[in-house]
């Protein structure tokens, strides 16, 4: 038998044999049926709720802290400096003597001053006497008077000179700088020290023309110093006219030191209130941006889907960022937002739920 005979016999027997076991089953049962894929779980993201509220939105001025008061105290009659009770730095109060001048001549004038008061007083006495009487002119009454006047204001003079011979502080402050020392002599008009009031500050900056109108007198302002502490305040003053070059305004915000704290001087930036906005805290984790550079979050809406939403940032704190330009009520992404897209259904998990599921695994291990 040649080859080719062979092999037909032997597909054929085979052909056969395949057909014959079909035929030979005896049980029922139905042929394999492939099975449906099953549905791709849902990915878990984390979540949490937020509530709009409202919250301001605010500008950052840059400027510096003075003294509310800060005088330079000049002497008001002329004369030689007998003591400086009060050393540089010291606090004093009000009215507490600074210099002290030697009075000199000046007790000698007053008791001058007294006895022509006393003579001037008598003439005019014996003159009215006289005018009753007939024997006095009208016009010797009214020359008496004026030696009176002028015997007051002499003796009035010479008390203040007296007086002044103590400089004094106006208010309690603290006396900075003295220019004297004993034996200075000292003119009318010269100044001899600086007192600074420390327990009120104020902190002075430019603000823009845009923002001038808004700022209300009273309200209170943040103010962060150089060394990064950050202070309450008050708005004291805006100017009422620009600056001629800038064109921006003056502003004062007043600050309360009761514990004397050197900070007149320091560098600082006054965050002022410029507008009111609902908006949401979020945390730095949480923003993204868009392809043209907007910042975005992603929330989960009521369907389980994820919305990517534009927000305008508000101002930051210490806590986050506050943003707009979301729904009032929404649920945010905080974990997991880069792994989701738009439209996408997502198991959202919060922290709560996420902490009772570790629990219960712990348990069945």
């Amino acid at each position: 038998m040649n080859r080719s005979v062979l092999s037909a016999v032997v597909i054929v027997a085979g052909l056969g044999a395949w057909m014959f076991s079909g035929l030979a089953r005896t049980d029922n049962s139905p042929l394999p049926v492939e099975k449906e894929p099953q549905a791709k779980p849902l990915m878990k993201v984390q979540v949490f709720d937020s509530r709009a509220t409202l919250v301001s939105r605010t500008i950052s001025v840059q400027g510096q802290v003075e003294a509310l008061r800060r005088v330079q105290i000049k002497a008001e009659v002329d004369g030689r400096v007998e003591m400086v009770p009060v050393p540089e730095g010291a606090r004093v109060d009000k009215n507490a003597v600074l210099i002290r001048l030697a009075e000199d001549y000046r007790p000698a004038q007053l008791q001058e001053a007294k006895a022509r008061l006393k003579q001037r007083q008598s003439d005019l006495l014996a003159s009215q006497k006289l005018r009753k009487r007939g024997l006095q002119a009208e016009n010797q009454i009214v020359a008496d008077m004026a030696e009176v006047e002028a015997a007051r204001a002499q003796l009035a003079q010479i008390r203040y000179q007296l007086q002044h011979t103590r400089i004094r502080a106006p208010f309690s402050g603290v006396l900075n700088h003295r220019n004297v020392e004993v034996g200075d002599f000292v003119e009318r008009g010269m100044q001899v020290v600086e007192l600074v009031d420390d327990e009120q500050l104020v902190v002075t900056g430019q603000v823009p023309q845009t923002y001038a109108t808004v700022l209300i007198p009273g309200q209170p302002v943040e103010v962060q110093l150089v060394t990064g502490e950050r202070l309450e305040g008050s708005l004291k003053f805006v100017s009422a006219t620009a600056d001629d070059e800038t064109r921006s305004y003056r502003a004062e915000v007043r600050l309360d030191n009761p514990e004397h704290r050197r900070l007149i001087g320091l560098s600082a930036s006054l965050i002022l209130p410029v507008a009111q906005l609902q908006g949401h805290r979020v945390p730095g984790s949480v923003l993204g941006l868009s392809t043209e550079g907007e910042l975005q979050v992603k929330i989960v809406d009521k369907n389980s889907q994820v919305q990517i939403e534009t927000v305008e940032l508000i101002r930051t704190d210490k806590d986050g960022f506050w943003v707009s330009g979301l729904p009032a009520n929404v649920t945010l992404i905080s974990t997991g937002q880069h792994f989701v897209g738009a439209g996408e259904r997502v198991e959202a998990v919060r922290p709560a739920q996420q902490q009772e599921g570790a629990v219960a695994n712990a348990s069945i291990d």
